[in-house]
């Protein structure tokens, strides 16, 4: 892992669609019969897997060119591959720091204000998919990661991080409620979760607010960042806890989500009871009792 890819950006290629198995000295190997390979690297998720897709670098743009006029369309194991030249940022153009391949790091590098999230995704979105999008804005991402879940499978929502708190704003204007692959989809500043890991929840008296809701069915392996995540889709989230066992911190398959209104409690019932998560069908009602 860990591979850097260098400058001239017309020579490297985006490689998409290949199979989750594909390592990087198969994908290297397949594409020196078209020339001298300078680089591979194959981008993984959280946890470890590949995004199904990878960046091949070669000496020469002529080479690129060859590579994608031959490989664009080929078959790799079961699946088409796509082959073009990669217009995702270059690691000179973004001050050396890491691109859009890696995993993103608990805080933007640029500071507060310079994350956003991206939610109401198509499940086949992909980053290169996001970062395309925000080019064709005039928008410069300096990374970008797709939340999965531990199949491989997308949770619908991302996170992009640009240089500066003034074009994250500037992207959101710009595109919320804008459309890819046939999907509005939901812009705005990443907001750190309210709650720690682990955090209980008080038991009150029986007397709702209309505000809060209760996740039943939850995967053993959700995380309160992963029900703030899923559930800011239709709303502000204020809270969202994943509760778990204070003695061993197994989850107890279950959580609650708090929201700034009751309407989007409501949404938020509405649209995803019954959807799974990681296989399993959410159940949600209305916590009686916060």
């Amino acid at each position: 892992r860990g591979v850097k890819l260098h400058d001239p950006a017309p020579a490297r290629l985006y490689v998409g669609n290949i199979p989750w198995s594909t390592t990087i000295d198969e994908l290297r190997d397949i594409f020196a019969e078209c020339g001298g390979v300078r680089d591979v690297d194959i981008p993984t998720g959280r946890q470890g897997r590949s995004r199904g897709y990878g960046i091949v670098e070669f000496n020469t743009t002529e080479e690129a060119h060859a590579a994608v006029t031959r490989m664009d369309g080929h078959a790799l194991g079961d699946r088409t591959i796509t082959v073009r030249e990669d217009k995702a940022p270059t690691k000179a153009a973004v001050g050396g720091k890491k691109l859009n391949s890696a995993v993103l790091s608990d805080a933007p590098a640029g500071g507060d204000g310079c994350r956003c999230y991206f939610g109401n995704l198509a499940w086949e979105t992909t980053e290169e998919t996001l970062i395309t999008h925000c080019t064709g804005f005039g928008m410069n991402v300096v990374q970008a990661e797709v939340a999965r879940q531990s199949g491989g499978r997308s949770k619908g929502w991302a996170l992009v991080d640009f240089a500066t708190a003034e074009e994250a704003q500037d992207a959101i204007e710009r595109m919320h409620n804008s459309d890819v692959q046939g999907r509005s989809i939901i812009v705005r500043v990443e907001r750190p979760g309210a709650g720690a890991k682990g955090a209980r929840v008080e038991t009150r008296p029986e007397n709702s607010s209309g505000l809060q809701i209760v996740v039943r069915n939850l995967p053993w392996t959700t995380t309160s960042e992963d029900l703030r995540q899923v559930f800011q889709q239709v709303g502000n989230v204020v809270n969202a806890v994943a509760v778990c066992h204070t003695d061993t911190g197994r989850s107890k398959g279950w959580g609650t989500v708090l929201f700034e209104t009751r309407e989007q409690a409501q949404a938020a019932i509405q649209g995803f009871n019954g959807v799974e998560l990681e296989h399993r069908p959410m159940q949600i009602k209305l916590d009686r009792f916060d």
